[in-house]
């Protein structure tokens, strides 16, 4: 059997969510992705949450001091996971947790106008990329206090680099 086959034969019976979660995480901006990831972990059950964290865990290698009820953090480590290692958290995943997530991503309303090219789209996982440093949230969102975090240390660097006072 040909690799193109087994190919066609992998997409023939992988689930229609889990083949449009595939797209988005291969195309969709990563903010928009978190956005998707934090209202489908929302919708999700207890034991569900906490099998996406224990894949995250194990698949990712990260999240050791979360629990499942931290959907910012899961949803930031797992997209962010996924751009830099494409299936590595998918291949952790257990199948049925896999396609209850991919359908409520799929299904979120930050997904809603990402799927505009997914019936010309190869089936392909997207290269590893760089995702960036991921510094716990946005600089100067004052209502996240890892952003106030990063914000603050920045403004202490910039400080110093300009003669200003310091340690």
């Amino acid at each position: 059997m040909s690799t193109q086959q087994g190919s066609s034969n992998a997409e023939a019976t992988e689930d229609q969510g889990v083949r449009q979660y595939r797209y988005l995480l291969a195309t969709a901006p990563v903010d928009d992705l978190v956005a998707a990831h934090e209202e489908a972990l929302a919708t999700l059950t207890p034991d569900q949450r906490a099998a996406v964290l224990d894949a995250v865990q194990r698949g990712l290698v990260a999240g050791q001091r979360l629990g499942p009820d931290d959907l910012p953090a899961v949803s930031r480590l797992l997209v962010r996971g996924e751009k830099r290692s494409p299936g590595d958290f998918r291949r952790a995943c257990d199948p049925a947790t896999l396609v209850a997530l991919a359908g409520a991503v799929v299904a979120s309303e930050p997904a809603s106008d990402l799927l505009s090219g997914y019936a010309a789209w190869d089936g392909e996982d997207a290269t590893p990329t760089d995702a960036g440093v991921d510094h716990g949230g946005k600089p100067g969102n004052a209502g996240d206090p890892a952003g106030a975090g990063w914000a603050l240390a920045h403004s202490h660097t910039m400080s110093q680099q300009s003669g200003g006072g310091g340690f």
